[in-house]
C-alpha cells in the first residue's frame, strides 16, 4: 500500500544484509559491491542497494532487480544525485545510514529528505560551530548544558542534513546559513519552506530527523528485513532472471 497524503513510511534494516540479497542487485551494482573490500563499506552499499530495490519492487509489485533507479543530478548531470525509483508513480524516498542501520523514508506526495546519526556525537568545536550553525542555533547551543551539547548539536545536523539532502545539494550547501531550530526551514533552492520533523528514535542511540515539502501527520514504521522474509525470496529468484 501507498503512503496516503500526509504520510511518510519508515523502513529500517541493519547494515549486514543475508547473502542472498545480493541477487536483488542490478549487474552493474553487483560488480561495484565485489569491487569493495569485505567489510562494512561493502556490506553497507549491498543492504542499502538491494533495500531500495526491494522497497521499489514491494511499491511497483515489480521484480527488484527490474527497477530503474535514476541517481541524475539535476544541478551538474552527473550520477551521484538523489536517487529517484522509475516506477510510475509519484513516490519520493531517501536513504539514511550509520554503521549499524540504514532509514528509508517514503512519501507519495512532494519531495523527502531523511538523515539519522548515531549517539553519542563528540563535543562541536568551536570551528565546527561557526563552519556549521546559524546564530540562533550556536545562541540555542550556549543555553544548553555542556552534557547535553552533543546531542542538541547532533539533532541540528540531522535537521540540516535532511533538507540538503531534499534538494540534492548535500553537504554542498553552506550550513551556516540554514536555521534548523524551527518547524520551517528556508532554502534557497526550494521556493516555498521545508518542513522539519524529529523521528522517534529509529534505533538505540540513534537520532533521525525529516524534511519534506509537505507536512507529514502520520509516521509508519516497519522493518525491512521482515519485508524481505515474507516476499524477498520471491524478488530474489525474480531477479535471477534479469
Amino acid at each position: 500500500m501507498l503512503p496516503a497524503p500526509g504520510e511518510c513510511h519508515l523502513w529500517l534494516t541493519p547494515t549486514r544484509p543475508p547473502r542472498d540479497v545480493r541477487r536483488l542487485l542490478a549487474p552493474e551494482e553487483a560488480s561495484r559491491a565485489a569491487a569493495l573490500p569485505p567489510g562494512p563499506s561493502r556490506d553497507t552499499y549491498t543492504a542499502s542497494r538491494s533495500a531500495q530495490r526491494l522497497l521499489a519492487g514491494h511499491y511497483s509489485r515489480t521484480s527488484p532487480a527490474r527497477v530503474r533507479i535514476d541517481r541524475t543530478c539535476h544541478h551538474c548531470g552527473a550520477g551521484h544525485g538523489r536517487p529517484r525509483w522509475d516506477t510510475g508513480t509519484a513516490l519520493d524516498y531517501s536513504v539514511a545510514h550509520t554503521a549499524h542501520w540504514i532509514l528509508i523514508a517514503v512519501v507519495a506526495e512532494g519531495l523527502v529528505g531523511v538523515d539519522m546519526e548515531e549517539l553519542p556525537g563528540p563535543p562541536p568545536s568551536p570551528r565546527l560551530e561557526a563552519k556549521s550553525l546559524a546564530a540562533p542555533e550556536r545562541a540555542l547551543l550556549a543555553d544548553t548544558p555542556p552534557a547535553d551539547r552533543p546531542a542538541v548539536f547532533l539533532r541540528l545536523w540531522t535537521r540540516k542534513e535532511a533538507a540538503t539532502k531534499l534538494t540534492g545539494h548535500g553537504l554542498a550547501t553552506p550550513f551556516a546559513g540554514l536555521d534548523a531550530t524551527a518547524p520551517l526551514l528556508t532554502h534557497p533552492r526550494v521556493p516555498a519552506p521545508l518542513h522539519l520533523r524529529d523521528l522517534p528514535l529509529p534505533a538505540p542511540r540513534h537520532l533521525a530527523s525529516l524534511a519534506t515539502t509537505h507536512p507529514v501527520t502520520r509516521l509508519t514504521t516497519a522493518r525491512l528485513d521482515v519485508l524481505l522474509r515474507s516476499d524477498g525470496a520471491c524478488g530474489a529468484e525474480a531477479a535471477g532472471g534479469a
